[in-house]
């Protein structure tokens, strides 16, 4: 009889197998094409900071540190380099000029755009490997994925 349990232990395993599917993937697409970075001065820290703010608009300085878990000062060092880079803008609240608001640029978004483009290059080329048939399950995957992430619960900042 197949109780509750061996259901979560298979479907457990199921999942392993998924992430070391995962992992090797990315190490062979890692070591089968050079990193085309657009700017190799963005460290990854710097990159969380430019993808949350695509994410969203203006974004107070303290909920920034918040969403990438270190201290305001961390952030500010993070945001005065993306400054200096001309990826970010940082100005006062006029509402509250205690608070201190950053967005991403034109420069800051057109640099994620060219740094997602290379990735959806490879993509496109790893795809054209693949048969019509498999190329569908792969759509039906992402949907089903897709789909996953937008049950995740929303994080809110205050």
């Amino acid at each position: 009889m197949i109780t509750n349990e061996s259901r979560v232990a298979a479907a457990g395993d199921d999942v392993e197998q998924v992430l070391d599917g995962y992992r090797q993937l990315v190490q062979i697409l890692s070591s089968a094409h050079t990193p085309e970075l657009p700017d190799s001065s963005v460290t990854m820290a710097q990159m969380r900071v430019l993808m949350l703010l695509a994410a969203g608009a203006e974004t107070r300085m303290s909920e920034l540190a918040g969403a990438l878990g270190v201290s305001l000062s961390t952030a500010s060092g993070l945001v005065d380099r993306l400054v200096e880079s001309h990826l970010v803008g940082r100005h006062t609240d006029i509402a509250d000029r205690r608070q201190v608001l950053v967005s991403l640029t034109g420069d800051g978004a057109a640099f994620l755009d060219h740094f997602q483009e290379l990735g959806l290059a490879h993509l496109r080329e790893l795809l054209a490997r693949l048969s019509p048939t498999d190329i569908a399950t792969v759509r039906q995957t992402v949907e089903i994925l897709i789909t996953a992430a937008n049950e995740l619960p929303k994080e809110t900042n205050s």
